[in-house]
């Protein structure tokens, strides 16, 4: 568990961190030889080069602080008291760390709502300069013991930037945990007593709502703020932001369906656990037995009765979560419910035990106690569709508030039946990686943002042409900036180049209008007079609001018509960092394709990138450093060979990553027909458990005719970076129909491997002709999915077509958050066709909304979506209304449906080749 405490004093000031927004500066207060003064030797790991256990301690913090910098606007550093020190543990338990705000503030200069407490960090932001230099901003304490006899024995804080933890304790993971309480995630008041410190409820207050009460925290009297303290599972969080978040994120929620006897019948909320396989929405189902070891019911010691193949009822009490659950594996149950042995809410279980393989609940003592009263009992462990893990019916996320009252845990943390796990639960998920994620939303919610229009922010473009390519092939690249921001955007874009140092590049200055799209066509040429060259772009704006996408196109062999492919320009979360490599999958290397690499160093210091190639069956193929130059970009020709593979090389995956400590490097790879030199492009993905999901929609595949002779077939790769095999059930959704009732299969993918599967719709579900969209359900987190849509040219020599990623939860438009797609065009040289398709069972209504570039809305249109449908709007540009000959509209799409979740994307196509450009959102 993790607690707030306050107040420290320092004793050396570190440099601040570098960052686009708010400046984090982490301030030592540890003595000499303690803490981060520890000169104990340490060997660099995860991306920690640092070979002290004090220096790696170090990058650790000044990387949760960069973290943090890039998300939050604020003119005035934001100090943080920083020191090692022995805190409360046992052998089995621990506090990891400890934060809090210094001071709080009322009636500043600027504040938003008077007569409301706000965090240091929070107000000197809203008031614009610092209200009181006497102090620094948060204190943070972390435990120096943790892993020794007697503290959490042999857990130790892993120091590396990878989430690749395993059995220990992520302490990046536990620092951005501290940071968000102290930047504000915190209730100031006194849980027992409900009085408000300083007497005046805090901007944290005022959005805890208790809905028995029907009242937010600032409403009540402070007896009934201490009642609803501890009125677990009726304490909301009440921001607009936050439900934002839980409608786009979350999971089903957990839940024990018992069918028989009907004494017992009826649906049961359960508390999750942070070990063993996670609930899906295929059901666990079986006969509820009781367990025994002799005639105790805790599950302590070996189960004697028969509970082979059936889910154990278990006591909860006088042994760890995962002793219990271990036992009923060992004895051959495939589930396991802890029963609570005291009177509280729904709670979940903590604890790590990597060779359980159960699922495993926790139910109250009075549920318990009812289904212990009529076993042997029918039940279902799964996920309720209809209701998010860790939200009510409306959407609004749910605090944590057990009973009894758990001091420093209480109130100032969401609750822990979040899924997935959230950062700011009380307890640590070995899940948890490099993610703020709801916690941001939290902020938005009490105003972090008031008073900025946005966020500076630097765009990194990896590739740009005007050269000479294979084949007699001729690249250039067109620039095309969205702003969907409500203020002028400012940008100096400056040209790289590559192989070279590209701080001496040219730059220029550019206004794009609020609202506005700005194409620059041919771009080396119109804004830098280049007659040859390639390389990366920058471009520095004064806005995170900005959709950015270029298209690199060739004229094919018969000079008729063009080909190409669009390439996004990446903001500062997609690029490779030392704590975040990047996998590209489908890499090949043969007689129909070639694969070039591009990395870009962001930085403006050298950094080393290595690329390490491995074959389908995961085994290595070969491996290059390369030295950047700051601000080099590098292209790497036939990739494949290059890193020492052979020539008939497929299915390959390219791991980037770097172990340069402030490196941000941009990567992606061209997968280029050797026919046709049609490129398709490959982004990067986070490896590792970092940033992935379960399921997958693909919003588009196809076994179909198309216009102008074409016809279109979709491979898709799926990928398995776990260390066990991964099932895969494959449901064909099809398109303009309820998808439920589609066909499925299911694929296994071998550990650390990668499978092709071609011509996916007729070699899986036997399809001859048909389109639409395809829903991965996998068995674990660590896997991906990617698409190639291709057809042959009018020639038929070779082939062209588009790579599709599969879409995860940070993808979706939501009722809360609209997607744009840029640059879509209807002339008589290119035709647009946009992709909607409905990744949930429920109905949904979309929107889309046709902008010109200069902002003035072309037409619009509303799509009712059945569950799972995929609907795809041919020549979308004249379908909504707008004029032959319309260039650089944007599109936004947007859905009024609580719980929706929508792809989108759109297919640029050239009306003579029928070559598609994918335009993601």
């Amino acid at each position: 568990m993790r607690r707030v405490s306050l107040f420290l004093s320092f004793i050396l000031v570190l440099a601040p961190m570098a960052a686009s927004g708010a400046n984090l500066v982490i301030v030592v207060t540890d003595p000499a030889g303690q803490g981060f003064n520890d000169p104990a030797p340490a060997s660099p790991v995860g991306g920690n080069m640092a070979t002290t256990v004090g220096g790696q301690r170090l990058n650790v913090f000044k990387e949760a602080a960069r973290i943090w910098s890039g998300l939050l606007p604020s003119k005035v550093d934001i100090k943080i008291n920083s020191s090692f020190q022995s805190l409360t543990c046992s052998a089995t338990t621990a506090v990891l760390g400890s934060a809090g705000t210094s001071s709080i503030f009322a009636n500043f200069p600027n504040a938003p709502i008077p007569n409301t407490s706000y965090s240091k960090a929070q107000a000197d932001k809203l008031a614009g300069s610092e209200i009181d230099a006497s102090g620094n901003a948060i204190d943070a304490n972390f435990n120096s013991e943790l892993g020794k006899t007697g503290c959490l024995t042999g857990v130790f804080f892993y120091l590396g930037l990878d989430s690749n933890q395993g059995n220990n304790i992520n302490l990046l993971s536990v620092v951005l945990h501290e940071f968000g309480h102290g930047l504000g995630f915190q209730a100031f008041t006194n849980g027992t007593t409900g009085s408000f410190s300083g007497g005046r409820p805090g901007i944290f207050d005022r959005f805890l709502l208790d809905t028995t009460q029907g009242k937010t925290w600032d409403q009540l009297t402070a007896t009934d703020r201490a009642f609803s303290a501890i009125n677990t599972g009726n304490l909301r969080w009440n921001g607009a932001s936050g439900a934002t978040y839980a409608n786009a994120y979350l999971s089903g929620r957990a839940r024990l369906l018992v069918t028989a006897p009907a004494a017992a019948a009826g649906t049961y909320p359960v508390g999750t656990a942070d070990f063993g396989p996670p609930l899906t929405a295929q059901n666990v189902d079986g006969q509820v037995v009781a367990s025994l070891s002799g005639s105790a019911t805790d599950g302590c010691n070996a189960i004697t009765s028969n509970v082979s193949g059936k889910i154990a009822l278990i006591d909860r009490g006088n042994c760890n979560f995962t002793v219990k659950v271990k036992n009923a594996q060992n004895a051959g149950a495939i589930a396991a419910i802890i029963v609570d042995n005291v009177a509280q809410g729904v709670v979940g279980m903590s604890g790590t035990d990597t060779t359980i393989a159960i699922p495993s609940v926790r139910i109250t003592l009075a549920d318990g106690t009812l289904i212990r009263a009529n076993l042997s009992a029918t039940a279902s462990l799964g996920l309720d569709p209809a209701l998010y893990a860790g939200a009510d019916s409306a959407g609004r996320l749910l605090m944590f508030a057990p009973n009894p009252y758990q001091g420093g845990s209480s109130v100032s943390h969401w609750d822990t039946s979040a899924s997935p796990n959230l950062l700011m639960e009380p307890n640590i998920s070995g899940d948890l990686n490099s993610s703020v994620d709801a916690t941001l939303a939290a902020f938005q919610d009490i105003g972090w943002f008031l008073g900025s229009t946005t966020i500076p922010t630097t765009y990194v473009l990896p590739s740009s042409a005007r050269v000479s390519g294979q084949n007699g092939a001729f690249y250039t690249t067109s620039l095309t900036v969205t702003n969907t921001g409500s203020f002028d955007a400012n940008l100096t874009i400056k040209f790289l180049g590559n192989n070279q140092d590209g701080r001496t590049g040219a730059e220029v200055t550019q206004l794009v209008r609020a609202g506005n799209t700005v194409t620059y066509p041919d771009v080396l040429n119109s804004l830098f007079a280049v007659t040859s060259g390639f390389g990366a772009i920058r471009i520095n704006a004064n806005s995170n609001l900005l959709k950015i996408v270029s298209q690199t196109s060739t004229p094919p062999p018969s000079g008729l018509g063009t080909f190409g492919q669009a390439v996004p320009a990446l903001a500062p979360n997609d690029l490779v960092t030392p704590a975040s490599s990047q996998v590209l999958i489908g890499v090949r290397q043969d007689t129909a394709f070639r694969t070039n690499a591009v990395i870009a160093n962001t930085s403006e210091i050298p950094a080393h990138v290595d690329l390490t190639l491995f074959s389908s069956s995961g085994s290595l193929l070969g491996s290059q450093g390369y030295d950047l130059l700051p601000l080099e970009m590098r292209q790497i020709g036939t990739v494949v060979t290059a890193l020492g593979a052979p020539d008939g090389t497929a299915n390959a995956s390219l791991v980037v990553s770097t172990p340069t400590g402030s490196a941000r490097i941009a990567t992606y790879a061209a997968v280029i027909d050797q026919k046709t030199n049609d490129p398709r492009t490959i982004l990067g993905t986070r490896s590792g458990s970092d940033g992935n999901s379960k399921t997958w929609l693909l919003p588009s595949s196809a076994r179909v005719q198309g216009a102008n002779g074409a016809f279109y077939t979709t491979e898709v790769t799926l990928a398995n970076e776990g260390s066990t095999a991964a099932n895969f059930t494959v449901k064909f959704l099809g398109h303009q129909q309820d998808g439920r009732s589609g066909a499925e299969v299911v694929r296994t993918v071998a550990a650390n491997s990668v499978l092709s599967i071609p011509d996916v719709l007729g070699t899986l579900f036997g399809v001859t002709s048909d389109y639409g969209a395809i829903l991965f359900t996998a068995d674990q987190a660590t896997v991906r999915v990617q698409s190639q849509t291709s057809t042959p040219p009018p020639s038929g020599i070779g082939t062209f077509g588009q790579a599709v990623p599969g879409f995860g939860p940070q993808d979706f438009a939501t009722a809360f958050t609209p997607r744009t797609l840029s640059g879509l065009r209807q002339d008589t040289s290119f035709r647009t066709n946009a992709v909607i398709a409905n990744a949930t069972d429920k109905p949904t209504h979309v929107d889309l909304t046709l902008v010109s570039e200069a902002g003035t809305t072309l037409g619009t249109g509303s799509y009712d979506l059945l569950p799972f449908e995929m609907r795809q709007i041919g020549t979308v540009v004249t379908a909504l209304g707008a004029l032959v000959g319309t260039s650089n509209a944007s599109l936004v799409v947007s859905t009024p449906t609580a719980g929706a979740r929508v792809a989108t994307y759109a297919a640029i196509i050239d009306q003579t080749t029928n070559d598609p450009r994918t335009v993601l959102p």
